[in-house]
């Protein structure tokens, strides 16, 4: 690491936990040249570095100041420890980012009227095709598709016959739990497979694709699958080979992408070869105060999903607001999307290590820690001998929030008497407050 890089990350940090507060002034080039024994250009770059991230701001005569607008470390409010939700606190995301945004999308868009294509703003979607290169997701823009979610596109491609002629739905379990309880309420026509810490037995999968009649297979490669864990290389190709020879189409939920952590990973998309292959994401998690998510569709299916998204208008509008679009479409422009991605992709690394390094002194004779490398999710599966429910009602008493895996699974029977962790609204501190209560409780129910 450059000098002036050290300077620059030392000053962040000071600013992320607070140590120097909004609108406080910087320490000054001088005594930052003799802190770091360097020239005063050295501390102008790190200063420049900061500004361009738009962390710091300088006022001429009068030095360097801190523009907050940073996203912040998870505040506990009480002595609550909530890992039950992936859903974090939207004011973690500073507003006045966010107001920068909106006020540049009401700019940039303000004469336009609400109607727009029925696929998205094209400029939007134009920018997407660009930014998604860096997750070697290669598109044209015809092929993205803007929704408001991904469960809304998921329920689309339920509904809609595909090329392939089948009727069965493939899920794995655990599974995306909003999706589960559609597919059983709709009484869809779902068959499983079950995935654990070592992902799925391909064999099984060429088997079911080769025997059941799958018209698509749902699946979370990574990030947000309630494992928090991800398919190894080998698995992602084999899973994509296996879709060409039969002819299932893969809609790969990739919702956690943008903060990924894991190095050198390249989603299912990129081994499609643009056949058989669906790639949803969503942005709530670094801009949560709107809800707008992406679709990438093949050639063969764009022309029915577009009919089936207007027959849904009057069901449903699946369409984000056009503000919610030009806003998005601000927010990546400017350096703000970079900025926020790296500091909450940065903050997410630091808690999964506290994660994986608690829970490995753990006796896994009593419950064994699944994932913690990626995304907010992971799971802890109990000896069978613990009453899962019963840990839960304990730990509720000691104000630490979880949720059973159970309904995330659509075939009950593998259900593997586990929990799911989610670190979304915790710190590294809390975090390893909480997991010391967790394994306080399981001890003493093993000892019952």
């Amino acid at each position: 690491m450059k000098l002036y890089e050290k300077i620059s990350n030392d000053i962040k940090k000071k600013i992320i936990i607070e140590e120097i507060p909004q609108g406080k002034k910087l320490p000054s080039i001088t005594s930052l040249c003799k802190k770091y024994n360097c020239s005063k250009g050295t501390v102008i770059k790190a200063y420049d570095a900061l500004c361009s991230e738009h962390i710091v701001y300088s006022s001429p005569q009068s030095g360097f100041f801190v523009a907050d607008n940073l996203v912040r470390y998870p505040k506990i409010q009480s002595d609550v420890y909530n890992l039950s939700t992936g859903n974090s606190f939207v004011g973690n995301i500073p507003i006045k980012d966010i107001q920068h945004c909106l006020n540049s999308a009401v700019e940039l868009y303000g004469n336009m009227s609400l109607t727009m294509d029925i696929e998205g703003l094209p400029s939007l979607r134009k920018l997407l095709t660009k930014l998604l290169v860096n997750d070697d997701i290669y598109c044209k823009s015809r092929n993205l598709i803007l929704s408001q979610g991904i469960l809304q596109v998921l329920t689309l491609f339920s509904k809609m016959e595909l090329p392939n002629g089948n009727n069965a739905i493939l899920i794995e379990d655990p599974s995306y739990t909003h999706f589960v309880k559609f597919a059983k309420s709709e009484n869809l026509n779902v068959k499983t497979i079950k995935r654990d810490e070592n992902g799925i037995d391909l064999n099984e999968l060429e088997d079911i694709f080769k025997t059941q009649n799958i018209k698509f297979f749902y699946t979370i490669p990574r990030n947000h699958n309630p494992l928090g864990t991800y398919y190894s290389l080998a698995q992602r190709k084999g899973i994509m080979k296996l879709a060409h020879k039969y002819n299932v189409y893969i809609i790969e939920d990739d919702y956690f992408s943008d903060l990924s952590t894991i190095s050198r990973y390249s989603p299912l998309y990129y081994y499609s070869d643009f056949k058989n292959c669906i790639h949803l994401r969503s942005f709530s998690k670094t801009i949560p105060y709107i809800r707008i998510g992406v679709a990438i569709i093949p050639d063969d299916l764009i022309k029915s999903y577009e009919k089936w998204m207007r027959y849904s208008y009057y069901f449903s509008y699946y369409m984000p607001s056009l503000v919610s679009q030009a806003t998005l479409e601000s927010y990546i422009k400017s350096s703000i999307y970079n900025k926020h991605t790296t500091i909450l992709s940065n903050n997410l690394r630091d808690i999964l290590k506290v994660f994986r390094k608690v829970t490995s002194a753990w006796d896994s004779n009593l419950v064994t820690a699944i994932g913690g490398y990626s995304g907010y999710y992971s799971t802890l599966r109990l000896t069978p001998n613990i009453d899962c429910n019963r840990l839960l009602d304990n730990l509720k008493n000691r104000n630490v929030l979880l949720t059973c895996n159970s309904d995330s699974y659509y075939n009950i029977d593998n259900f593997d008497n586990s929990l799911r962790l989610s670190i979304a609204r915790v710190n590294s501190e809390s975090l390893k407050i909480a997991l010391d209560i967790i394994y306080e409780e399981i001890q003493k129910l093993a000892k019952q």
